[in-house]
Order: C-alpha cells, then sequence, then structure tokens
C-alpha cells in the first residue's frame, strides 16, 4: 500500500499522473441511477483534490449551504430547516439538486470557473485532468441504444 502511494506521489510531482477510465454501472434502489467508479488510484486522488477545493471554497459560502461540509450532516439540516420554518411563517424553503449536473455543465466553463481561486499550475492540472476523464454520457447513450436494437 505504502509503495502505491509513493509511486502516486512520484507520478503527481514528475506530471506522469493521468486518471485511469472509469467501470460504468446502473444500480436500481429506489431510483435508477447510471454510475461512473473511478480506480481506488483515482479515488485517492479525488479525496485528496476535495480536500484542497474544501480549503480553497468553503470559506466563501453562505451559512446555510449544506452539501458535502463539515458539521453539516442530514440532521443538522432538517433540525435548521425546522428553526427557520418556525421562525418565519410565510418564508419559503428552496431544496435543490441538479440532476445529472457533472455530465450536462460546460467543462471549459468549469475551468474557468476554477480558475478564478485557483491559480496553482499543478492543482489546475490535476483538475483538468479529472473533469476531461469524465465521459459518462456517451457510454450511457451507447448502452441504451444497444437495448432499443435488441
Amino acid at each position: 500500500m505504502i509503495d502505491n502511494l509513493v509511486c502516486l506521489h512520484d507520478d503527481i510531482v514528475s506530471g506522469e499522473y493521468y486518471h485511469g477510465p472509469y467501470r460504468h454501472r446502473r444500480v436500481t434502489e429506489k431510483k435508477r441511477r447510471d454510475i461512473a467508479i473511478a480506480r481506488i488510484r483515482d479515488r485517492v486522488m479525488h479525496r485528496i483534490v476535495y480536500e484542497y477545493l474544501v480549503a480553497t471554497y468553503d470559506k466563501t459560502f453562505i451559512y446555510d449551504v449544506w452539501s458535502c461540509r463539515t458539521l453539516k450532516g442530514l440532521h443538522v439540516c432538517i433540525e435548521r430547516t425546522q428553526k427557520l420554518i418556525l421562525s418565519y411563517k410565510h418564508g419559503w424553503v428552496w431544496r435543490m439538486d441538479i440532476t445529472k449536473f457533472f455530465d450536462n455543465v460546460s467543462h471549459e466553463k468549469l475551468i474557468e470557473c476554477l480558475k478564478r481561486r485557483i491559480s496553482d499550475p499543478v492543482a489546475l492540472g490535476l483538475l483538468g485532468t479529472f473533469i476531461k476523464s469524465y465521459e459518462t454520457v456517451k457510454f450511457f447513450k451507447e448502452r441504451e441504444r444497444e437495448r432499443a436494437y435488441r
């Protein structure tokens, strides 16, 4: 395991890191989801980059942004929402989830947004590698076409 981490480190430092292909699965728990599964090596990198992005962006969010934030779990969110509903009888609650966001967002625009806060060329290179590695839409459209011909 340590050898794999050392190898990953060496690839990052030398600029030779590349994101491997995803395995694709369809899960049907409550609703159908098409998921892309990265290799463990890439998932380690995802976590490293996630921590980097949290340190960069978390302080810029308003208090009531709840998704994927420390001490902002579902139960705390529900308690906060209930408190706000009781305090503001004629207020509104907006729960939002963008379906297939990453499949549909312009990757060029996403990279432009990242460049506004991130100037480290290594970090930007890794983020670009991750963003370009994701092509699930093409995969699943081809699978749907295959099923239609059966």
